[in-house]
């Protein structure tokens, strides 16, 4: 199996499914807080200015040579803040920050090793009617250390990684409304944007070009799992999306009373020989957010 990944689309077009929590569930329409539920359906939340979601993050992509070498790699864990920035019109604008990152890039013969001040940074932005994606734009800078000849020598440089791209239509996130047992199909749509890649602010380019891709329709299928992530315990729709194999798969979490997803998994490898080519995880450790 092989699949383009292009690294700086991280998060986003991979989280393609979301849960929600089944305690709050009620028969009759009504409004727990911000979130609407007629009929045992969960609703699309209501994000306020402010809201904010701190995650544990873990991120790992490749992309290979022919001959089964690593042409791409990226690693990167780190402790990532969402925080609502904005709500103008029909969409929401969300910022990401980070601490305590760490990893590394490969590209090619070229290692860089992050150091605590390479920071990730994201905005997104968010149609209200159903939380889907409409474009970002990923940024990672900072100082690190390329690693130079076989033994890695350790050479100070500033890395500087931005990709903007846009969804279209909009990149589904959530089948709202949700309820346990629902199936349905995400629709198809194209993600086009630019990537560059640069050592020494500017002064050597790894990588500067424009991209376009088309990630297929997928089915989905929702069901409730409990499950424990270090913001506590709690009953979630796991939202389950057809990756073509058993051993590829993408699982989001969403729980309304967090108004987000509270966990990700999501794993992709090649159907030849196994190789890992994109593994996610993330866990939610705290929100600010109030249903």
């Amino acid at each position: 199996m092989k699949r383009k990944i292009i690294v700086g689309i991280l998060f986003l077009m991979l989280f393609s499914t979301m849960l929600v929590s089944a305690t709050n569930i009620e028969k009759k329409e009504k409004m727990v807080g911000r979130t609407a539920v007629v009929d045992n359906l969960v609703d699309v939340p209501v994000w306020e200015k402010g809201d904010s979601w701190v995650f544990n993050e873990h991120y790992n992509e490749f992309i290979y040579n022919d001959d089964g070498t690593i042409a791409l790699g990226w690693y990167h864990n780190c402790t990532s803040t969402y925080t609502v920035i904005d709500d103008i019109g029909d969409t929401y604008k969300v910022k990401l920050t980070s601490k305590n990152n760490e990893g590394s890039f490969i590209i090619g013969p070229i290692q860089l090793k992050y150091t605590r001040f390479t920071k990730l940074t994201q905005e997104l932005e968010h149609r209200k009617t159903d939380l889907a994606y409409l474009g970002v734009l990923h940024q990672e800078k900072g100082p690190v250390f390329w690693l130079f000849g076989k033994i890695g020598i350790p050479i100070p440089a500033y890395y500087s990684l931005v990709t903007d791209y846009i969804c279209t239509p909009a990149f589904e996130l959530f089948p709202f409304p949700i309820t346990q047992g629902k199936t349905g199909i995400f629709s198809n749509f194209t993600t086009t944007g630019h990537q560059k890649i640069s050592l020494y602010f500017g002064l050597i380019k790894l990588s500067d070009s424009d991209f376009s891709y088309e990630t297929p329709a997928k089915d989905y299928i929702c069901e409730i799992e409990n499950i424990t992530v270090p913001a506590g315990t709690y009953d979630a729709y796991r939202i389950s999306t057809d990756e073509g194999s058993e051993q590829n798969y993408s699982r989001h979490y969403y729980v309304p009373e967090v108004g987000f997803y509270a966990k990700v998994s999501n794993h992709l490898e090649t159907e030849e020989d196994g190789k890992p080519l994109l593994n996610y995880e993330h866990e939610l450790v705290s929100t600010t957010y109030k249903p």
